[in-house]
């Protein structure tokens, strides 16, 4: 969905210019307009001039009903990449999981928590921003 510079602004406006799920103010350039239902864009995997397998987009998309300004939440890069095309609960246990990977795969986190210098708060529930944003609105999405 290409957006004009007034739909663009009107996107990054809808949470104050924060990203709508960490709450983190949104640069002014670099930031994603994501699908909050997803929308999955059509590719193909060809052989480029090397023999080498490229992935190549259509320019299809599956569930074009989800291509409304109203479906467009603004995101920070690193929260738009990591949700991909998960629903927003398969994102919110996405997140959730970020720390037992951390501790699993990283030794620097691993040591800068043995070290106290980094202390893990877990709460039962990840709670994106949009949904203290707009506390009445939850139970739209």
């Amino acid at each position: 969905m290409n957006l004009t510079k007034t739909q663009r602004l009107e996107v990054r406006n809808r949470f104050g210019g924060c990203c709508s799920y960490c709450g983190n103010p949104l640069p002014d350039t670099g930031w994603h307009a994501d699908h909050v239902l997803c929308v999955r864009r059509v590719s193909e995997v060809v052989l480029d001039s090397k023999g080498d397998r490229v992935v190549r987009y259509t320019g299809q998309v599956e569930r074009p009903q989800n291509e409304t300004i109203d479906n467009l939440f603004p995101a920070c890069a690193p929260c738009n990449l990591l949700k991909s095309v998960y629903d927003l609960e398969d994102f919110r246990t996405q997140i959730a999981m970020q720390v037992d990977r951390a501790r699993k795969y990283s030794a620097n986190f691993r040591t800068a928590e043995r070290f106290g210098l980094i202390e893990v708060v877990t709460t039962s529930i990840v709670v994106f921003f949009f949904e203290r944003y707009f506390p009445a609105q939850n139970n739209e999405m």
